[in-house]
């Protein structure tokens, strides 16, 4: 969600109006209107100074991401003694190669049509 949707949802949530969150803000309903249309746009401080005057308070933490590893791969490569990895690995690259070869052709005349 972005900041200009939060400060939109918390104000919609208190039944607020653009122009009445403006007059506790001290700014003008169009300038409200920005703040919410502005995406992510919108500064820490300011999106705090917005949700304070709703009476909420803005809680920012950190996560984790997920990996974009696939484990499970890694846990099947290693199950393979190294010279089933090594025929795996060529394999692969041999058919990367043919993908390539097979696409290149198709690449260069897209780029001179």
């Amino acid at each position: 969600m972005s900041t200009g949707a939060i400060i939109r949802t918390a104000r919609e949530a208190e039944g607020l109006t653009q122009a009445q969150l403006a007059r506790r803000l001290g700014i003008t309903q169009p300038s409200v209107a920005r703040l919410e249309a502005a995406g992510d746009n919108v500064t820490v401080a300011t999106l705090q100074r917005a949700l304070n005057v709703m009476n909420r308070t803005l809680e920012i933490r950190a996560a984790l991401m997920p990996s974009s590893v696939d484990e499970t791969l890694i846990v099947e490569a290693l199950k393979l003694s190294p010279g089933e990895r090594i025929e795996r690995h060529d394999d692969e690259y041999e058919a990367m190669r043919a993908f390539a070869n097979e696409v290149q052709p198709q690449v260069a005349h897209a780029r001179v049509a």
